[in-house]
């Protein structure tokens, strides 16, 4: 547990006879302690508001300011200080040279890591369904981008990985790729062949930067896939808050490559992403999150994956509901993670939109997403057999009540449109226009759309806008899903360059 408890060590002995003279402003919490006081004989006051006040003093206790100097800080590597020995901690578990904490989540992890690995102008080689992030990226370094559509399963009506025979051919094809973009694994627990494809690119001399923001937990079970971090790629970004007990932006960068070190610290010190205020609270949950991995860790994640694995297996046997394990592995899917649950509700005659606005409003049951045809179930290593069988019985519950199936739309990710202007040059241009759909068919597009769930960029701006695109992204929209970056709240116009 060497390190392990600097950071809080630190905290605690800023908790007697202190007087901060810095940020924040609520003095360790007090002044949450006096708006108490004032809100105590309120009438209109909602019940457990003041509870809440007072978890905000207890909580207020440990949000400090890097004026504390001993503490640390996130803009220089100091071994000395506390959040130094605590870096030094967090690498010692995942087995890396060298780690960054992040209190902005792992979308400032993947922007920073494909900046550090990168110079302007440079062509990098994304995974076309790398989160959205990575295209604030491109637009900042002024990238070339070549996309990878992944593999796609009809059946399951779900995107897999890039295989290592993709990225040989795209390699092949673009010999001149100075970074690549992979995401490992997908939002639906799908891992691809990682090991081989770092290695590929090891041979190549082409850095690999790894999103595996759903894959913090890897190392810690032998039943789970290969952690991302030990395939060999350059930079793994996760999101400890999303698969841990980590509080939410809490996140790593995990470095196998340390010559990525200083441009990273130059980018998160000059480029703006990173607030100067960012969050101790946050800091320590992750090293909480991370220490309950460490010691915890196999035991929880064994009853999490048993719980799982019946939840799998009764769900399965429910009349009009599916679901999937790692015999469906082909290219592209190598493994799965057994704690990612997807439920093909195609033949209830309901949509995954519909069967999740179920689960929430009648269940109090919220899925992690929906697409046309499935609801993902999310679980983690504190999770048990209690709440999984809630989750079953109200799925038996919906299905009971079923119309019975019919054809559900079973949209497959249209095919890349053509790039016609760089990303950043298209964000930049101006003036612009706004058109209706039909009329904007063949314009570039000046606006960048995801369709959530689960984020995917659909339209790029630079991009042509194509039939195809429109008719999906339309599909979307009328399913329930949300356009991301979308000008329109309806869409019923597009953005062009002007």
């Amino acid at each position: 547990m060497k390190h392990g408890f600097a950071l809080t060590e630190a905290q605690l002995e800023l908790q007697d006879d202190v007087i901060e003279c810095c940020t924040p402003g609520h003095r360790m919490g007090r002044g949450f302690a006096l708006l108490a006081q004032d809100l105590w004989f309120d009438p209109g006051l909602p019940k457990g508001y003041l509870q809440m006040l007072d978890d905000f003093e207890k909580i207020g206790r440990y949000d400090h300011s890097m004026s504390v100097l001993e503490l640390g800080s996130l803009f220089a590597y100091d071994p000395e200080t506390a959040l130094g020995r605590t870096q030094d901690f967090l690498a010692r578990v995942y087995g890396v040279p060298f780690v960054w904490p992040s209190t902005n989540g792992t979308s400032i992890l993947n922007i920073l890591a494909l900046m550090s690995a990168t110079q302007a102008g440079d062509k990098v080689l994304l995974q076309r369904d790398s989160h959205v992030s990575v295209y604030s990226a491109i637009v900042h370094q002024g990238l070339e981008p070549v996309y990878l559509k992944p593999n796609y399963a009809k059946d399951l009506g779900l995107p897999l990985g890039v295989t290592p025979e993709d990225l040989a051919a795209a390699l092949d094809q673009h010999p001149d790729l100075r970074a690549v973009f992979l995401t490992y694994p997908n939002y639906y627990g799908i891992a691809t062949d990682l090991t081989a494809c770092a290695e590929l690119l090891r041979r190549r001399g082409v850095p690999l930067i790894v999103d595996s923001a759903h894959g913090a937990h890897y190392r810690f079970h032998p039943d789970l896939p290969q952690a991302a971090e030990e395939s060999g790629a350059a930079l793994v970004t996760q999101s400890q808050h999303k698969t841990c007990s980590s509080l939410s932006q809490g996140s790593l960068a995990l470095f196998n490559d340390r010559s990525l070190v200083e441009p990273f610290y130059e980018w998160a010190n000059l480029g703006g992403f990173v607030s100067t205020s960012f969050s101790f609270i946050i800091l320590q949950s992750l090293v909480l999150g991370v220490m309950q991995l460490e010691r915890q860790g196999r035991a929880l994640l064994q009853n999490a994956l048993e719980a799982t694995l019946w939840a799998r297996q009764e769900i399965h046997r429910i009349p009009g509901l599916k679901t999937f394990g790692s015999e469906a592995a082909r290219p592209g899917f190598k493994q799965l993670d057994p704690l990612r649950i997807t439920v093909d509700v195609s033949g209830l005659g309901w949509s995954g939109f519909e069967v999740y606005e179920r689960l929430s409003s009648e269940f109090n049951i919220y899925p992690e997403l929906a697409t046309f045809q499935n609801v993902l179930l999310m679980f983690t290593l504190v999770d048990d057999l209690r709440g999984v069988r809630r989750v079953v019985q109200a799925l038996r519950q919906i299905a009971s009540e079923a119309p019975g199936p019919f054809q559900q739309p079973r949209l497959e990710p249209p095919p890349l449109p053509p790039l016609r202007v760089l990303p950043r040059a298209a964000m930049q241009h101006r003036p612009r226009r706004n058109l209706p759909l039909r009329e904007a068919i063949g314009q570039v597009s000046a606006e960048t759309i995801s369709a959530y769930p689960p984020g995917s960029a659909i339209l790029v701006g630079g991009e042509e806008i194509t039939p195809e695109v429109v008719e999906f992204l339309q599909a979307v929209k009328r399913s329930g899903g949300t356009l991301k970056g979308a000008s329109s709240r309806n869409f019923e116009t597009l953005q062009v360059l002007g």
